[in-house]
């Protein structure tokens, strides 16, 4: 039984990849922050900052070996760029970036020595093409998709696959403080005219883990309607 990690894990967007995965097979193991979501005998949630590297480390020492790693934690923070110091930079980048930097560099050991692997991340269009108020998420995602495209050059020869996956608009928790009109404006900017679904991005994300994208590495895949091109 493959094993996958994913970052997360515990509702939205991650919680429809920890599903898809168990559906198709894996032993699951996702972490959370705050509350644990659904779990079962293939299921496992583990409490963990992922912006903590020693928690990380703590925390996934006897996991055992990873095939999959879907990173997903993320946060954001609405506001004019001068609404924010160091500790919200700290916060936001330590989280969306360094979450993916400190258990990718856990996991990259075991694939290197297996010759075989596949990392996703969990990106956004903001950091394809950035977002106004949105100026920290923006660049802690621009960070995800730099490090996705340097680690799919270095660990290719060991067999080990890296991409990206860019939501758009996607109907999560996210989109909560966001009202019904405010939604709907968002929609009709959607070519397709509707706003997304996590199992949209979750699709994908199970996708790139199977052979049928055995040739797909270093690519920022977008998942948004057509909102961004």
């Amino acid at each position: 039984m493959k094993h996958v990690l994913i970052s997360g894990g515990s509702r939205g967007i991650g919680a429809s990849v920890v599903r898809i995965f168990e559906d198709n097979g894996y032993r699951v193991t996702y972490l959370y922050k705050h509350a644990p979501g659904y779990t079962s005998s293939n299921v496992t949630a583990i409490k963990c900052d992922v912006s903590d590297p020693s928690e990380v480390a703590s925390k996934l020492k006897d996991i055992g070996s990873v095939d999959v790693f879907v990173s997903n934690s993320g946060i954001s923070l609405t506001g004019l760029a001068t609404d924010f110091d160091s500790n919200d930079y700290r916060m936001v980048m330590d989280t969306n970036f360094g979450g993916l930097f400190n258990i990718a560099n856990l996991i990259i050991p075991g694939m290197v020595s297996r010759r075989s692997g596949v990392i996703i991340a969990v990106s956004s269009m903001w950091g394809q093409t950035g977002a106004s108020c949105e100026a920290l998420y923006s660049a802690s995602k621009g960070a995800v998709d730099a490090y996705v495209k340097s680690l799919a050059k270095e660990l290719g020869p060991s067999g080990i696959r890296v991409n990206a996956v860019s939501p758009g608009v996607i109907m999560t928790d996210m989109m909560k403080s966001f009202s019904q009109d405010d939604r709907d404006e968002l929609a009709e900017e959607t070519p397709l005219g509707r706003l997304g679904t996590p199992s949209d991005v979750a699709e994908t994300v199970y996708f790139l883990s199977t052979d049928k994208a055995s040739f797909i590495t270093g690519q920022i895949i977008g998942i948004n309607g057509g909102f961004i091109t």
